[in-house]
């Protein structure tokens, strides 16, 4: 049993690593060119990469959230808003209230139905997601947020969201420079 479990991280991981490298590999390539000097062109990017996000998606089922939304998350507090940033990236720019910080690379990880409830509480000040809990992920502008929302999709949880303004809407919309 042990040894399955162990299987079931690898293959995890694995899924993990290949959805990470699908979506911002080709998105990455797109934005950096363009994000040299001018906003217009940063903005240009932006669009493209969440435009390839949302047309090459392997699922259709990962619903969007939009700012309204998320303003009215503290009046949710049955709601699970994950920001999938590196933790460098919030000390640089901050995080949306009410947000835990799962970095992608080990999403799959702390949210798999392994985790013990307590430590999941332990580490996040959350109660760990229960497969039905509604599922907001977050990043910088959504390529992130939606990769990890297909990997927690993959473990079974079915009421997955991704807030595809991310943290560069937010910080326009609370005018947070």
């Amino acid at each position: 049993m042990a040894s399955n479990s162990i299987w079931n991280r690898l293959t995890l991981m694995t899924i993990n690593s290949l959805q990470i490298l699908k979506f911002s590999s080709v998105s990455a390539s797109i934005a950096r060119p363009l994000a040299v000097k001018n906003k217009l062109f940063s903005d240009l990017a932006t669009d493209c990469s969440l435009n390839l996000t949302k047309n090459f998606s392997s699922s259709a089922s990962i619903h969007i959230v939009e700012y309204k939304d998320i303003k009215e998350l503290p009046k949710h507090p049955e709601k699970l808003l994950i920001d999938v940033r590196e933790p460098n990236e919030l000390q640089e720019t901050g995080q949306i209230p009410t947000s835990i910080n799962i970095p992608l690379g080990v999403v799959g990880q702390e949210l798999h139905p392994d985790v013990d409830e307590s430590t999941f509480k332990a580490k996040y000040g959350r109660d760990k997601p229960k497969i039905d809990t509604e599922l907001i992920f977050h990043c910088k502008v959504g390529r992130r947020s939606h990769n990890a929302a297909e990997i927690v999709q993959q473990l079974g949880y079915r009421n997955v969201r991704n807030y595809l303004g991310s943290w560069t809407e937010w910080a326009e919309k609370e005018s947070i420079k």
